[in-house]
């Protein structure tokens, strides 16, 4: 089974001055795409095209020499990323050296994966793909024979955690004459609304976005040999529309479900005993928890644990920090979140329903500095806690979840003016990053338009999942989300960020 991955050099840059332009040849081989060729040799689609006018669309087809382009560099420059990786940076001016293996009695895919350094077999299998179906003596096989080329055949699949737990790997996994993979998407596409223009078509754009990057994710995960089929059905996000669409299908045809999109669709899906192969993709919804659904949406419980274990770990080098938490009534769940800060002398702020505490943030003590943590989600009740404290003479860091933050009407020029602000998220998209301008580049190759961020979440997702299906995956970040299932269902990744001049930077 060949896979067709993006060859993302994900972490480093080499920035350069370049000079006259070689060119080599390259031979079409299963697996090669415009996009995977451009990776391998450092240069863009386009420039890849322009070369081979003969090139229809984006097909390749087997044995066709290709032309390739190669800028000749000097005085390059390493520039780190903020997932810089030291192991290759002596490496970083050779070229991908690759030779030819012929399989002899008594190999294995696993004795060789290890033999030659692939970090696990989703990386050996794309690089040879007729080793997962047609195993054999005498098969001729694809060998890195140095550091960059072992980087290049592997740094999409290494994964941040060691194997996956065992409810995260299927059968498919190890199933040799799995040819395909069947994916059913389940969306609010509201296709009549759309055409007659009424006031429900102003969601399909949202579907039909999370569409294209799925099925972005399915072409470049099929080939001749394995093939990734996605179809679709309309909800119309409602339960009739959905169970009549459900019930004409045979629900064991598909080992993945990817939807539906809101809440009460979601919780549908179980009625129909499909749980554990359906995943939430959107809905934040505290009532998905625990349905069996691979939940995408991180709660945030698990973004307040991440603050306060920052912030337990910053105070332990710091006597003159408290955290301070701010709330407007003390549920339990704050309560127990108060509780679990190991600062003796933490402050605990309640309010009442004219939010009167929030006027003692003025006196706070200027000789202390407080990590400030704001317990609710009403942006008028945080920007009314910031006004007060801004009002004040002490000093504070503040720290936040995502959902606090984006799209909840607090606008980036109500925290520019903190002198810290963290926030615990698990998506985050940079156009400053190198994967994302890849991944932009290709997606645009594809479609022939730019991806918005419900067409990279929808590609994440995605992605995330059949590779899950096929290799077991574990912990992985995406272009824009991240996803940690070793747990549960529940997806669990939270990353750390700083507002720096206007990027959120990377703590951890």
């Amino acid at each position: 089974m060949g896979i067709k991955q993006l060859l993302f050099l994900c972490f480093f840059a080499i920035t350069s001055s370049l000079s006259a332009q070689s060119v080599t040849e390259h031979v079409v081989v299963k697996g090669n795409t415009l996009y995977s060729l451009s990776k391998q040799y450092g240069i863009t689609v386009n420039a890849l095209l322009e070369a081979n006018p003969q090139i229809v669309g984006t097909t390749l087809s087997l044995e066709d020499v290709l032309i390739i382009p190669i800028p000749e560099r000097k005085d390059a420059v390493l520039v780190n990323t903020a997932d810089s990786v030291a192991i290759i940076q002596d490496t970083a001016r050779s070229e991908a050296a690759f030779d030819m293996y012929k399989v002899r009695r008594g190999d294995t895919p696993e004795d060789l994966a290890q033999e030659w350094g692939f970090p696990n077999m989703a990386s050996f299998y794309r690089l040879n793909p007729d080793a997962r179906t047609n195993w054999k003596r005498g098969l001729r096989l694809v060998r890195p024979v140095n550091a960059i080329a072992l980087f290049q055949a592997t740094v999409d699949t290494v994964l941040t955690q060691p194997a996956p737990t065992s409810d995260t790997v299927l059968v498919i996994k190890s199933d040799s004459a799995i040819t395909s993979l069947e994916i059913l998407g389940i969306l609010p596409f509201f296709h009549m609304d759309y055409i007659n223009e009424t006031a429900l078509a102003k969601r399909s754009p949202v579907a039909m976005s999370l569409r294209m990057g799925m099925e972005f994710a399915a072409s470049l995960h099929s080939d001749s040999s394995f093939s990734v089929n996605i179809e679709f059905i309309d909800s119309h996000n409602q339960r009739d529309s959905l169970k009549n669409a459900l019930d004409s299908l045979n629900l064991e045809h598909y080992d993945l479900l990817l939807g539906p999109l809101y809440s009460k669709r979601v919780q549908q899906i179980t009625d129909f005993g499909v749980a554990g192969k359906s995943v939430n993709l959107m809905s934040k919804s505290s009532a998905i928890e625990g349905l069996g659904v691979y939940n995408s949406v991180v709660s945030e419980e698990n973004f307040y644990q991440m603050l306060r274990e920052l912030i337990n770990a910053r105070d332990s080098l710091n006597t003159k920090s408290i955290p301070l938490i701010v709330t407007k009534g003390l549920s339990n769940k704050c309560k127990m979140f108060y509780d679990g800060f190991n600062n003796p002398n933490k402050r605990l702020l309640t309010n009442d329903d004219k939010w009167s505490s929030n006027e003692a943030l003025v006196e706070l003590d200027s000789a202390l500095h407080y990590e400030l943590i704001i317990y609710d989600n009403d942006p008028a009740f945080m920007l009314d806690v910031l006004r007060n404290l801004r009002s004040g003479s002490a000093s504070y860091s503040l720290f936040a979840t995502e959902y606090q933050l984006f799209n909840s009407g607090i606008t980036n020029d109500n925290f520019t003016r903190e002198a810290e602000v963290i926030c615990a998220m698990s998506s985050y998209l940079s156009y400053q990053d190198p994967n994302t301008l890849s991944f932009v580049e290709a997606f645009r190759a594809h479609f022939g338009i730019e991806p918005n961020q419900y067409a990279i979440r929808g590609y994440d997702i995605a992605d995330y999942h059949i590779q899950r299906l096929l290799y077991g995956c574990g912990p992985m970040r995406g272009i824009l989300v991240g996803f940690d299932f070793t747990q549960d269902q529940q997806n669990r990744w939270v990353e750390l960020r700083r507002f720096e001049n206007f990027e959120w930077k990377l703590l951890r």
